[in-house]
């Protein structure tokens, strides 16, 4: 289960860092005035929420599968 767990958190922090380099990329390159800008930000939000839930879902679902209570 700590296996999936680290699993979980590095996936986790990659996307969020990857995600931030993109909306920073945005902001540097278009400004905050721009709606690419606040476009970014939005499809980062609803990206990040995505994702946290899917991995939520893979963890449970492995949790259900691995702990010590179904051996």
């Amino acid at each position: 289960m700590g296996t999936t767990t680290l699993w979980a958190l590095r996936t986790w922090f990659k996307l969020s860092l990857l995600l931030g380099l993109l909306v920073g990329v945005v902001w540097v390159w278009f400004g905050t005035g721009s709606g690419w800008f606040w476009t970014a930000i939005a499809a980062a939000c609803v990206t990040e929420y995505y994702v946290v839930r899917q991995l939520g879902r893979e963890w449970s679902w492995e949790a259900r599968a691995t702990w010590w209570w179904s051996a």
